[in-house]
């Protein structure tokens, strides 16, 4: 019996997977749905599912926020979307399939397949978990500092002492709380994955800051925020981006 819960804001599209997944007879068990990203976090801390069939395109927060607010506590993933663009990020987290609407029964008992091996399904658990953060270097012994680039020399900061990092083109600059510039031979998109577990959160499509290092929020153009750093810095925060920092911060 795998448990699975179903997150999408669309009700026909819900009752369509639940009968596909009936029709299939797998013992496929659907303990719970979700409408949007908050609830499907509830349920899922709640039920603690097998598998979760994830919509990606939804209000407020998307299925990638959904996955990045669960963090350690994410289980296994199928994305089912109505759009192709967002396969190759689907799979850089992980996930177990990803799947077009509208999902046809064979292409779904496919993708359930890939659920049937247990220790590929704890190998998908654990990746998840992770958000990438084990093939990029980040272990379980709790190791919280960064390898980046000055001249010739590499030097490991400390998590704390980075305030932000930007992205520009293929290079990654790692900005610290005095002021100082390294650059980084990791990926923007890596980056944001080995720090997810922290005190940083993406805030637009170039730019990671450190929570603890933000020391106030303006309101800002449609119903965004612009972030005023410790050391002066400012950066604007994504509308889309938005919800996912009110998330992170507690607020409503």
């Amino acid at each position: 019996m795998l448990n699975v819960i179903l997150v999408d804001d669309e009700e026909l599209a819900r009752k369509r997977m639940r009968m596909l997944l009936d029709e299939l007879d797998q013992g496929i068990h659907v303990i719970g749905e979700a409408s949007y990203g908050r609830e499907a976090i509830k349920l899922n801390r709640k039920l603690q599912p097998d598998l979760m069939l994830l919509d990606i395109q939804m209000p407020v927060l998307d299925g990638f926020d959904v996955v990045e607010l669960m963090g350690s506590e994410c289980p296994p993933v199928i994305f089912v979307t109505a759009y192709d663009e967002y396969a190759v990020k689907a799979f850089e987290v992980h996930a177990v399939d990803y799947l077009l609407k509208p999902v046809r029964k064979e292409r779904l008992k496919q993708a359930l397949g890939k659920m049937s091996d247990s220790r590929q399904m704890e190998n998908q658990f654990k990746s998840i978990q992770q958000l990438l953060l084990d093939h990029i270097g980040k272990k379980y012994s709790g190791f919280t500092r960064l390898p980046v680039n000055h001249k010739n020399e590499i030097f490991l900061l400390d998590y704390r002492n980075i305030s932000h990092l930007q992205a520009d083109g293929k290079l990654t600059w790692v900005h610290t709380t005095d002021n100082k510039i390294y650059r980084s031979d990791l990926s923007f998109f890596e980056l944001a994955s080995r720090l997810s577990d922290h005190s940083f959160i993406r805030i637009h499509r170039s730019c990671i800051v450190n929570l603890e290092e933000v020391e106030k929020l303006e309101p800002w153009f449609n119903n965004s925020y612009r972030l005023k750093m410790n050391n002066g810095a400012e950066h604007e925060v994504a509308r889309r981006r938005t919800a996912l920092l009110k998330e992170k911060l507690g607020m409503k």
